[in-house]
């Protein structure tokens, strides 16, 4: 039986009077893709923030690989992060990006080289670690940004609107690549989205609308569960 990689658990957060959560509880396997998934506004950003502790948890509980979210040293360090706003020096190489990285983890060039040596080719990134990331177009940038987050070797990928913006090709090249780690690696993945078409049937998802978790579950599972021919129709049954 797998262990959950990631838990929330009644988890409430307000900004100010203005309530974002409201008793959220959902759970991720290790080694599996997982989506929540929810219009903007619905809380994706805010659920994010508290994982990140880019916003401070105020009520409930969360815990990634066991360590409470709270103890941050320990919760942290095993997970890689992809923002959904760029945030890559653009000045730098994409050498130099990975390697400024690499340093803030306590790695030497070598060591932060060595740790993704095989993602770098995966990820098509070979012939570009000497160029300069502004010339570079945003389905490489974001590969760049993903190759980042593999370096401290995570447990778990949280990645935030991932695909935003780019060319559809960009957009599936990059999904597949970031499912092909849950298969080959054994990398746990959070993939947080409000596209339909990146969802695959046996996904593990959590469904969220104006801050609360409608319901979760394997997406075929769930489509049986309330008589729908596809992800949409369940998805707009459940947010009403």
């Amino acid at each position: 039986m797998k262990n959950n990689i990631l838990n929330f658990k009644n988890v409430d957060y307000s900004y100010g009077q203005k309530v974002a959560l409201n008793n959220v509880s959902f759970s991720i396997e290790e080694g599996t893709f997982s989506v929540l998934l929810g219009l903007n506004g619905a809380g994706k950003s805010t659920i994010f923030s508290l994982i990140t502790r880019l916003q401070n948890l105020q009520k409930g509980e969360i815990d990634i690989n066991g360590y409470p979210i709270k103890n941050y040293s320990k919760a942290l360090k095993d997970i890689g992060i992809v923002f959904q706003e760029p945030t890559l020096d653009l000045d730098l190489t994409v050498k130099q990006n990975l390697f400024y990285y690499g340093s803030l983890k306590g790695l030497s060039f070598k060591q932060t080289l060595e740790s993704i040596d095989s993602q770098i080719t995966r990820l098509e990134l070979d012939e570009v670690l000497n160029t300069q990331v502004r010339k570079l177009n945003g389905g490489h940038r974001r590969r760049v940004e993903i190759l980042r987050a593999l370096i401290n070797k995570p447990k778990l990928l949280l990645l935030d609107e991932p695909t935003v913006g780019l060319d559809v090709k960009s957009r599936f090249d990059i999904l597949n690549y970031v499912r092909n780690l849950v298969k080959q690696d054994g990398i746990s993945v959070l993939w947080i989205t409000h596209l339909f078409d990146e969802v695959n049937l046996e996904d593990n998802i959590s469904i969220i609308k104006s801050g609360q978790i409608v319901d979760s579950g394997i997406v075929q599972n769930l489509m049986q569960k309330y008589e729908k021919d596809n992800l949409i129709d369940t998805f707009n049954f459940l947010v009403g």
